[in-house]
């Protein structure tokens, strides 16, 4: 499975569809090439999959991934309303050098159903309706107003997933992966121990590690490293700081040992991105305005 951050998914919106409340329909999924999201309003039904037979109801999400055949079957008594959100996505990242290729994201980390309750259930339930009321397909502004609800929708349900994952019994590995990735970003500047911080979860080291290359692609130092350069980066295309103030600003002992990894994941020091940033500067027009006429 392709590892991703939220940050770098793109969305292919295909189809957004209201499921009526009709009693006792039944139903198969016809399109398997895609990602498939259902969110239940009301009602009740079966869903069937390799996954076994489940009873939904209403306040559920259901996450189809690309090949999983479904069977559907509404309540006689208590039909199923649903809408039903079609799409493809893929891991794509832009560096100095350009975009990369899209990956496609063969699955989310996101369950086969996921009861909601609460403030959550209507928030999700919220952008799903918006989602349906705003779809129009082949207006480019209604399509991308939709894709714009779905980057919202997706971060919902990613921390619905890791809120249930606590739930479930991981000992709030998920939870632990946020507040220690949060001490990452806020604390860049500062001079980070990533053992001690891995022990302050009360995870081991290792233990915490693994998790957490697994959920963000990377070791922790690599994303520290990542992040402070991204700040760095930042700094030397848009202030006058001196290299030695960016140099503590973003984290590191000195200007040696900031130019020493700056270079090693630039390929240049940072006087130098500096004076090439420079460069490719648009010139400031010399046009003056027209005097006014009497």
């Amino acid at each position: 499975m392709v590892e991703y951050a939220l940050g770098n998914l793109a969305a292919q919106i295909h189809w957004v569809l209201a499921k009526p409340a009709v009693p006792g329909w039944e139903d198969i999924r016809q399109t398997v090439s895609g990602h498939t999201l259902y969110y239940i309003y009301s009602g009740k039904g079966i869903f069937r999959c390799e996954e076994g037979e489940r009873e939904v109801e209403a306040g559920t999400v259901v996450y189809l991934w690309p090949g999983l055949p479904l069977y559907m079957q509404s309540s006689e008594t208590h039909p199923l309303r649903m809408t039903m959100l079609l799409f493809d996505c893929a891991s794509l990242r832009r560096s100095e050098e350009g975009w990369t290729d899209p990956e496609p994201i063969g699955r989310l980390r996101l369950p086969y159903l996921m009861p909601l309750a609460g403030e959550r259930m209507r928030r999700i339930g919220g952008l799903f309706r918006e989602a349906e009321q705003e779809w129009v397909p082949g207006d480019p502004v209604r399509e991308a107003r939709v894709k714009s609800l779905w980057y919202r929708l997706v971060s919902e349900l990613h921390e619905a997933a890791d809120e249930g994952e606590i739930r479930s019994g991981e000992q709030g590995m998920a939870a632990a992966l946020r507040r220690f990735k949060e001490q990452l970003d806020t604390g860049f500047a500062a001079e980070l121990r990533i053992t001690e911080l891995c022990e302050q979860t009360g995870f081991s080291p290792v233990y915490l590690r693994r998790n957490f290359a697994a959920r963000y692609g990377c070791s922790p130092k690599e994303y520290l490293g990542q992040l402070r350069n991204e700040h760095a980066v930042r700094r030397l295309r848009f202030t006058g700081d001196s290299v030695g103030d960016i140099a503590r600003a973003c984290g590191y002992s000195d200007v040696y040992q900031f130019s020493k990894a700056f270079k090693k994941r630039n390929g240049i020091s940072p006087t130098d991105y500096r004076l090439r940033a420079e460069e490719v500067k648009p010139a400031p027009s010399t046009q003056t305005s027209a005097a006014p006429s009497s």
